[in-house]
């Protein structure tokens, strides 16, 4: 229904007497007529009429619109969420609707069905099944594995790029059997020593779900989905897992069956190991953990980051592992958490996107973007943990040694502020200050001089008061330092021939131009053009209005950043982008600059920013925009 008659009847409902046709028709900037055809239209859709009219106008029956707007909001409104109720009704309900008991439900046309079903043939032909009607009934064709992949993929569209739960699971299948199945899977692996992640987790349950929804209503496999190497031990526990489900739920599951279970085991759960190099290399061979390394190697080399640690080690070759056979099998894993990676994690994305293209190269496999989002987890949460220690504001805590109010202080500070402080020394005078280098004076002591420092003055009896204010404190020296950073090195980065005003060009006309100039300035060489297409081509790097298109390899000669600004817009993946940073980095520059990129594209966020970097006629517009606003 049109938000012009939802308005209608909400004003109606507002109303103690009769509305006449004209007041409506000014209400809604329509004519006498539309407001006519508006009401027959609503009293058409409903089981009984719900406006009345009379020589004194229109007048509703409040109870009966509340209703059937309350059935509204919960009916599928656009072609997407009618498709989903279309699937989910054939696939989960197992019905068999008719084509006008449809129309009925949604409340659409039959030419709209019509039309939703023909396009549902080419949003789903991935999926290899047909979307048809025969003798007035909508069927799906198509073989049974493929049908269960798309009641998979629709489900997980549903959660709208949420983390898939028990509570959207249970909107679709039996509530009882949801949890019946959720023990079976927590139990039986806990039990055998094998660990599951909470998306790994959840993965199961759904394809645990379906494959029993389905064989319970008669829909078994009838062919093997892969060919898989099988161990004899894992076999024999699938081969348990296979007996308790068919006990738990009075099913039995043929041959093909309890291979779609293996294979869900092999792509979905990892042994459960110790930090130990010997046992990991027992669990996923030696060719999987010369992978391990030697990408730690070449990541060292690229990106001056060091990963060869056992905290990253051991969980990152357990997923190559299952990566691996996930990708070789064409199951791939939904990452709700992708484009808000891609959005604010840029740089180590990118890391993430040079793994996978080397794991592609390695296994001859095709890696989707959601899976380069999980590498993202493992390479970002060794960075977080390694940069906890090195990015860390240093403090002096000044305060007199009296009954041991020093520690007390030092380890409330600790157990606040541990991630963003170091405290480097407790110092009792301020005439050992001086000799300190140091971001923040935290200081019990009230004096004057504690205005010649970054400083913060505090109570040593109400600490947990003063939070919040020492908090504001370490953010306003944290964005003075990133600020005092871009001002230093802005002019070394950006450059006036590197800006352009560009319109009805191309993505690959927009890197064509940037980079060619580039390099006849001699900021990179021949190949960054290639490596930046390389990249683009693996993920698109546009979000919102803006794009960020760089190459993986850091290893331009000067590190440099382009500007494209488009007033009308640059097609870019599925966006249009009015902004484009083109990227070329030296790795030797590569810690300054990260920090320079992301203050910089944290201003993109505030759209009246956006406009005037839009706008800008040449690079000192833009750089004054930055200053301004940083």
């Amino acid at each position: 229904m049109t938000n012009k008659k939802k308005k209608l009847m909400f004003y109606l409902m507002e109303q103690h007497s009769p509305c006449a046709a004209a007041e409506l028709a000014k209400l809604l900037d329509i004519s006498v007529r539309t407001v006519k055809t508006y009401i027959k239209d609503i009293n058409l859709m409903t089981d009984k009429k719900i406006i009345h009219s009379s020589n004194k106008g229109y007048l509703i029956n409040k109870q009966d619109a509340l209703s059937f707007l309350d059935k509204q909001h919960s009916l599928p409104q656009n072609y997407s969420e009618r498709a989903f109720y279309i699937i989910k009704k054939i696939l989960v309900e197992h019905k068999n609707p008719n084509v006008f008991d449809l129309c009925n439900e949604l409340f659409i046309g039959y030419s709209t069905l019509k039309g939703d079903l023909a396009k549902m043939n080419t949003t789903f032909q991935m999926f290899n099944v047909r979307f048809s009607t025969q003798n007035d009934i909508v069927q799906i064709k198509g073989a049974e594995k493929d049908k269960r992949s798309l009641l998979s993929d629709v489900i997980f569209k549903e959660t709208n790029n949420r983390i898939l739960d028990l509570n959207t699971l249970k909107q679709s299948f039996d509530e009882e059997d949801i949890g019946k199945i959720s023990n079976i899977i927590s139990d039986f692996f806990k039990k055998n020593n094998y660990s599951l992640n909470n998306f790994s987790f959840m993965n199961l349950l759904l394809h645990f779900s379906i494959l029993i929804e389905r064989v319970k209503k008669g829909y078994s496999l009838s062919e093997i989905r892969e060919i898989i190497t099988k161990n004899d031990a894992e076999l024999a526990l699938i081969e348990k897992l296979s007996e308790r489900i068919e006990n738990d739920f009075s099913i039995n599951l043929n041959s093909y069956e309890r291979n779609e279970i293996y294979i869900l085991f092999k792509t979905n759960v990892n042994y459960l190991i110790d930090s130990n190099y010997n046992k990991l290399k027992k669990v996923i061979g030696s060719e999987y953990l010369d992978t391990v390394y030697g990408i730690i190697e070449e990541v060292s080399e690229l990106y001056s980051i060091d990963l060869n640690h056992e905290s990253f080690i051991v969980p990152f070759g357990l997923h190559v592992k299952s990566l691996v056979t996930r990708a070789s099998l064409k199951k791939y894993n939904k990452n709700p958490f992708l484009e808000k990676i891609k959005r604010d994690w840029p740089i180590i994305y990118d890391i993430a996107i040079f793994v996978s293209l080397r794991l592609s190269d390695i296994y001859n496999i095709e890696i989707k973007e959601d899976e380069v989002a999980f590498i993202f987890l493992h390479v970002g949460t060794e960075i977080d943990r390694q940069n906890s220690t090195t990015d860390k504001l240093k403090c002096i805590l000044l305060c007199s040694d009296y009954l041991g109010l020093e520690k007390k202080i030092y380890n409330q500070l600790l157990l606040e502020f541990s991630n963003d402080i170091s405290i480097e020394a407790i110092l009792s005078s301020y005439e050992e200050v001086e000799k300190y280098s140091f971001d923040l004076l935290i200081t019990v002591i009230e004096d004057e001089r504690n205005n010649y420092y970054p400083s913060v003055l505090i109570s040593p009896f109400h600490l947990d008061n003063q939070k919040r204010e020492i908090h504001e404190k370490i953010y306003e020296i944290q964005q003075s330092k990133k600020r005092e950073l871009i001002f230093n090195n802005f002019d070394k980065y950006f450059h006036e021939e590197l800006f352009f005003k560009l319109e009805s060009v191309s993505k690959d006309e927009v890197i064509e131009i940037v980079c060619d100039k580039m390099e006849d300035m001699g900021f990179v060489s021949h190949s960054f053009q290639e490596d930046v297409f390389e990249r683009e081509n693996a993920s698109s790097t546009s979000f919102g209005q803006v794009a960020i298109p760089h190459s993986v390899h850091m290893n331009a000669l000067q590190t440099k950043i382009g500007i494209v600004v488009s007033k009308r817009g640059i097609i870019w993946g599925d966006n249009t982008v009015n902004v484009v940073l083109l990227i070329a980095i030296n790795k030797l520059d590569k810690q300054i600059f990260l920090t320079i990129n992301d203050s910089i594209l944290s201003l993109f966020e505030n759209q009246d920013v956006f406009e005037m970097m839009k706008n800008a006629s040449n690079l000192l517009d833009f750089k004054d925009v930055v200053f301004l606003n940083i």
